[in-house]
């Protein structure tokens, strides 16, 4: 064997080392899918103002954004809300850090390496324990300390709400369960409660919320994914009729479309939040979700939500995790203009005090243009399909009613005062007065 053969053996080889190893590695790496706390996705970095979703306004929970400049006047906050926390607690500050300190190197590992590089065993552990211990004190209302009431609740306003369900300001779910030891667990449920009650615009929460017991056993990867199994934890699976389900990319109808179709809409009475569905009625049909309560903050949860998805969909058809995704893709097909938009505040599907017409309509195609068509929503768009298809002429008279509505009502407005007038001249004839 001459060199270049030899030199080009022993490439193969290494090439295929590299890949046996690289394709371990992502495999390894995937395995910790459920439990790592994920980078904002490259492709859906373009939504919005640059970093508007991504990066916290006023505190920084986590390696990803710790040391922002705008972010260090929270740090002493953090400080005050950890002594109170062990003081209320019952144990010293040296055995609750002790006790992260623990768990600390397993804590670090849901982090991307990049972020955690700069950060020594001691550094990330305090990290943790002052992020976890504010969280943990926020989350409990609790109004005996005038000065972190003030510093942290009353001056952030909803920023902070914001900030806490932001997908890259996450503390990893097995750091507040170690401080929840050292606590009571309910107020973490009951904020979270709460928290939703704002997304599902429910006046009665404790109807729809997930049972206590529910809420305990499941263990998310971090707050935001605690969110989001409240609010769809109880969500029946997708109907699997429709497994071989043909995408239709370029199928849409507004809601104007639909109305015009003979579909009205509905917002849904179901507990879990993200619901879509639509049935066939006789001579109508109707498409009832969710309806929806869109600020600044609930606008954020929605976006990242999605990224959280985006970071750990591996299913396949019905089974792709993509339920935010499906009903923000619902929400983005029902509006082409703001004649739509209204036509969803006025079928209470939804509601906004602080967004215009045109500003949600801009969000949510903003928004789905950058995300992945989940299963759900293409079974909503094929079943509107069928609807098309099955109906046709029922379809295109209903269409015609729809849209000369005025003029036909006007019509028989005229033809009732001429047959009023018909019958006045006809009661003349038969009754004369002379």
């Amino acid at each position: 064997m001459n060199t270049s053969q030899g030199a080009a053996e022993e490439t193969k080889i290494l090439i295929e080392e590299r890949v046996k190893k690289t394709n371990e590695r992502l495999v390894s790496d995937f395995c910790k899918n459920g439990t790592k706390i994920h980078r904002f996705p490259q492709n859906l970095r373009r939504i919005g103002k640059e970093g508007y979703y991504i990066a916290p306004t006023v505190a920084a929970f986590g390696p990803y954004h710790h040391g922002s400049a705008h972010l260090r006047e929270m740090e002493e906050v953090k400080h005050a809300a950890a002594h109170y926390f062990c003081v209320k607690s019952g144990h010293s500050v040296r055995d609750v850090y002790g006790k992260v300190l623990s768990i600390a190197d397993e804590a670090r590992c849901c982090y991307s390496e990049d972020a955690v590089a700069g950060f020594s065993a001691d550094e990330f552990a305090t990290m943790m324990f002052l992020d976890g211990c504010f969280l943990l004190h926020y989350m409990t209302l609790d109004d005996e300390s005038g000065v972190l009431v003030n510093r942290s609740t009353l001056s952030t306003g909803p920023s902070m709400l914001r900030d806490m369900f932001l997908l890259e300001n996450q503390l990893p779910w097995l750091v507040l369960e170690t401080l929840m030891s050292f606590t009571n667990i309910f107020p973490v449920f009951m904020f979270i409660a709460g928290t939703a009650s704002n997304t599902l615009n429910s006046s009665s929460i404790s109807d729809k919320r997930l049972p206590e017991d529910e809420f305990q056993k499941h263990r998310p990867p971090h707050l935001l994914g605690l969110l989001r199994h409240y609010l769809i934890g109880s969500m029946p699976p997708a109907d699997a009729r429709y497994s071989k389900i043909k995408v239709h990319y370029a199928l849409a109808s507004s809601a104007i479309e639909l109305a015009e179709m003979g579909v009205r809409l509905t917002a849904s009475n179901e507990r879990w939040f993200a619901d879509m569905s639509i049935q066939k009625g006789l001579l109508a049909g109707e498409l009832s979700l969710t309806s929806l309560f869109l600020n600044d903050y609930t606008a954020c949860w929605l976006v990242n939500m999605a990224a959280f998805e985006a970071c750990t969909s591996a299913g396949f058809v019905q089974y792709d995790g993509l339920t935010i995704n499906s009903y923000i893709s619902l929400l983005a097909m029902l509006v082409d203009k703001e004649e739509d938009v209204h036509v969803l505040r006025a079928k209470h599907l939804v509601h906004s005090n602080s967004f215009s017409n045109q500003e949600i309509l801009v969000f949510f195609k903003g928004l789905a243009r950058h995300l992945k068509l989940g299963y759900r929503y293409l079974v909503v768009v094929e079943k509107i399909e069928e609807y098309k298809r099955e109906r046709p002429a029922r379809i295109v008279v209903h269409r015609f009613f729809y849209n000369n509505f005025r003029a036909i009502a006007a019509l028989l407005s005229i033809a009732g005062v001429l047959v009023g007038i018909f019958r006045a001249l006809l009661s003349l004839k038969e009754h004369p007065r002379y």
